[in-house]
């Protein structure tokens, strides 16, 4: 879906983010600070948006002197605690990431010192969706909202703009007050306000805006048209739910950077590796105890060996969510209609079996041709054999470990937990083509790695595209399944 818009400017306290606690605690204590008493936070609300010396000089009738006083003592608070006090209005972030990538260039400018808007950004993971950011400077400069508002205008289009220029017509200014409606009629832009954030009430509609949006799901109608509403507040809800969760920023340095995304799998591979070394050792340990008990293992082997494998992948699986469902947030349903969703997963399911079908085929005569060429025939014997599933175990035991543990067990290690978190610092396509080799590697066979690196960009992008976790795990498990009962059969 495209905006109607090629550039957006967007205001930044009362449009993308609740500031009150954070710029009304600091009023409070500049106020303090001046000798002044200070009234409760509600009675300050007036103080987010404009520049703060007006607001010190219209509502405490400050002289200039005073006011940047005032100013300084403020900054005292908010750029150690009052810039944190802050909360990103649900919804907001899967906006600006659909505007981005819908090609929209996307500008931040705030009558806030750019140094702070930059932290706040950063804080809330909204800094990689804008091209320019604009705030006013410490010095003074810039300390207007249309000083800001050219200055952002100049640097998004790479020249200042004429008044007759063609790309005018193509911008538009999203704020909560009136001066960011004001700077963008003075500046030839479209304006959009926003009546959530905290604007005096009739202020907007005086100001002169061309439109009103009274929630994040109306501004993302005027910005890039309707959508059905289920939908996004099923996208708010998750947005809710990661909010709730305070998921810590990115480490700013690359080394730290890279131990967040590989930790998941580190965690998973020596997890999993050690608990099958410690049944293993468990199962040796209980042969030598006596005759008769290494008489039954030897007996029962091909069973004692399923009941392994089914509960070190059932403790695997149970381990990583205890460890990372604080840290990570994961949806199982995919964003559709419930009436739609089992629709969905049919899809899914019915592309798992196809994709598996074509895939196995046509890498088992690619194999099938290739091979004998470098090996002989006893090597090639053996090389299909460690590409297949172990069909000496009951069928109903090859079912739960192989279509229904496996498949649970590595989406929540390269889907939810790789791919999540590679996407917060490659983005989407790096982070897919990564998880995907990652997958590929895992399972430590030729013919198998290519098959599951295939399958792993398919499902990755499955998750991607339904921001959950079902329709991958329905992809999986029906080609898991599928593959098993074929080849069985066969």
């Amino acid at each position: 879906m495209s905006s109607m818009y090629s550039y957006i400017l967007f205001d930044l306290d009362g449009t993308l983010t609740d500031p009150k606690e954070g710029i009304c605690g600091s009023v409070r204590h500049a106020l303090e600070r001046s000798g002044i008493e200070p009234p409760e936070i509600d009675a300050l609300t007036p103080f987010i948006g404009p520049p703060l010396k007006d607001s010190f000089m219209e509502f405490y009738s400050m002289d200039s002197d005073a006011a940047d006083a005032a100013v300084a003592y403020y900054r005292e608070r908010f750029s150690v605690t009052g810039w944190k006090e802050n909360e990103v209005y649900p919804g907001m972030e899967s906006l600006l990431k659909e505007l981005a990538s819908s090609g929209v260039s996307l500008a931040l400018a705030s009558s806030k010192p750019t140094v702070f808007v930059e932290k706040i950004l950063k804080h809330f993971r909204l800094y990689k969706y804008f091209k320019v950011i604009v705030g006013s400077g410490l010095d003074g400069s810039l300390g207007t909202k249309q000083e800001v508002v050219d200055e952002a205008l100049k640097q998004l289009y790479g020249h200042v703009p004429a008044k007759d220029d063609p790309a005018l017509l193509k911008t538009a200014m999203v704020g909560d007050r009136r001066f960011d409606m004001e700077a963008a009629a003075k500046a030839g832009i479209d304006g959009i306000a926003v009546s959530y954030g905290y604007a005096p009430p009739g202020e907007l509609a005086a100001c002169g805006a061309d439109a009103i949006a009274g929630s994040v799901l109306e501004l993302r109608e005027l910005l890039l048209g309707g959508e059905d509403p289920e939908l996004w507040r099923i996208k708010q809800d998750r947005l809710a739910a990661e909010e709730q969760l305070n998921i810590p920023p990115l480490p700013e340095n690359s080394f730290l950077r890279a131990i967040y995304m590989i930790t998941p799998f580190a965690v998973f591979w020596l997890l999993y590796q050690g608990l099958l070394s410690l049944g293993v050792s468990l199962i040796d340990h209980l042969k030598g105890s006596s005759s008769e008990t290494d008489a039954f293992i030897r007996s029962n082997s091909s069973v004692i060996s399923l009941a392994l494998y089914i509960s070190v992948r059932a403790l695997t699986i149970m381990i990583l969510w205890l460890i990372f469902s604080k840290r990570d947030v994961l949806h199982f349903l995919p964003f559709c209609k419930k009436k739609r969703l089992p629709l969905k997963l049919a899809s899914c399911c019915a592309a798992g079996i196809v994709a598996s079908f074509v895939l196995n085929h046509l890498l088992t005569l690619a194999a099938g041709l290739i091979l004998p060429l470098i090996y002989d025939a006893d090597k090639v014997a053996a090389f299909f054999e460690s590409a297949t599933y172990n069909h000496d175990i009951p069928l109903a035991g090859g079912l739960l470990l192989y279509c229904l543990l496996a498949p649970l067990m590595e989406e929540l290690c390269f889907r939810w937990l790789l791919l999540g978190r590679m996407e917060r610092v490659f983005g989407e396509k790096i982070a897919l083509f990564l998880s995907a080799l990652f997958f590929g590697i895992y399972h430590g066979n030729l013919i198998q790695g290519i098959y599951a690196f295939i399958c792993g960009l398919i499902m990755g992008r499955l998750m991607q595209k339904e921001k959950g976790l079902s329709a991958p795990l329905a992809f999986h498990i029906s080609a898991n399944t599928f593959i098993f009962l074929i080849s069985r059969l066969s």
